[in-house]
Parts: structure tokens; C-alpha cells; sequence
């Protein structure tokens, strides 16, 4: 139940449920298939107004040293400096600065924060809807997608050959299953 006061509405507080969210990216490799790895620890909060999460605050930390791809030598690459150098920028941070309803879907424009480089992004989700767990907690989940250039980070290693080839694609697709706790 969403309250009234002068004519502000209380927020429900939501914690992202590390345990239940995972957050992968996808790069073509060869420009012919995806390698795709997860981030394995984050957490943040939505500050919901109201059920169907329009005008919702979302922040959401991402710790970059929890990257997996299941190959411990390309891990060890994309946590080095080429990539994500994650000993000088341990955290990945995303902001919300406006979410609206935009059909089905909700349209969340925010700031994405990698190696200290902030871009304004646009991500689409699904809200999957929010039930009880079997311990009484409510829960709240969203299918979320978006895609951005890994240059706008400064990412830019990368190997050529030939005339034509590159080794890895500077379109990132992230994908993001996301479970909320309600807390208040």
C-alpha cells in the first residue's frame, strides 16, 4: 500500500537479491559467435513509488572482480588493465535518472559507470511481476537488456588479422535477470 503524504508518496524500499540476479555480457568473438560471462557479486536497491515501478530510483553496484567466463585465463584478461582493469576500478556503478513506462516494458535511462567513465545508457525491462516466497518475503522480478559500445570506456584492446578480421566486438549486449527483496 503506497501512502500519502503531503502530496509525496512514500517509497518501497527493494533490495537486489544477489543470490537470484545475475548479469551477463555477451561480445561477438571473430565476428561469428558470442563469449559470454556473468558478474557473480552486486547488489543496489529500487526505491519504488508505486507497484508497477514507474519513476522508480534504481543503483546497482557491480564488483568487477567477480567476472566469469569459466576460463580462468580470459578472466584473468578481462579483470587486467586491457579491459576492466578491476584492481584500480573494483566497482561497476549504474544509476537511474528517469524511469517511465513505455508500452509493456519499463524504459530506464540511468548512468553506467566503468573505470571512472560515466555514460548515459538505456536499458528495457520486463517486470515479470512480484510474489511471495516460501519464507513470507515478497519478491519482484524484471527481465532487463541493453547494449553500449565498449570504447565509450575506454575498453578499446583488441587484436586484428588479416584484412578484414577482428578478435572481439566493440558492441557489448548485457542481459540481466534481476530478483528484489521488499524490505519496506
Amino acid at each position: 500500500m503506497t501512502i500519502m503524504l503531503q502530496n509525496q508518496k512514500i517509497k518501497t524500499t527493494w533490495a537486489i537479491d544477489p543470490v537470484h540476479t545475475r548479469i551477463r555480457f555477451d561480445a561477438k568473438y571473430l565476428m561469428l559467435s558470442a563469449v559470454s560471462g556473468w558478474f557473480r557479486e552486486v547488489e543496489g536497491t529500487v526505491q519504488a513509488a508505486g507497484d508497477d515501478f514507474n519513476d522508480s530510483e534504481i543503483r546497482l553496484t557491480i564488483y568487477a572482480n567477480s567476472l566469469f567466463t569459466g576460463i580462468d585465463e580470459r578472466d584473468d584478461h578481462l579483470r587486467s588493465p586491457d579491459f576492466f582493469d578491476a584492481k584500480k576500478y573494483p566497482t561497476i556503478r549504474f544509476h537511474s535518472t528517469a524511469v517511465s513506462i513505455d508500452g509493456d516494458d519499463l524504459k530506464i535511462a540511468g548512468i553506467l559507470s566503468i573505470r571512472d567513465i560515466m555514460q548515459e545508457i538505456i536499458v528495457t525491462a520486463k517486470y515479470l511481476g512480484n510474489v511471495p516466497d516460501p519464507m513470507g518475503n515478497t519478491k519482484a522480478g524484471f527481465e532487463m537488456d541493453t547494449i553500449f559500445d565498449r570504447k565509450d570506456f575506454n575498453i578499446t584492446w583488441n587484436q586484428f588479422f588479416d584484412k578484414q578480421g577482428i578478435l572481439i566486438s566493440d558492441q557489448v549486449k548485457l542481459h540481466a535477470d534481476v530478483q528484489l527483496l521488499k524490505l519496506s
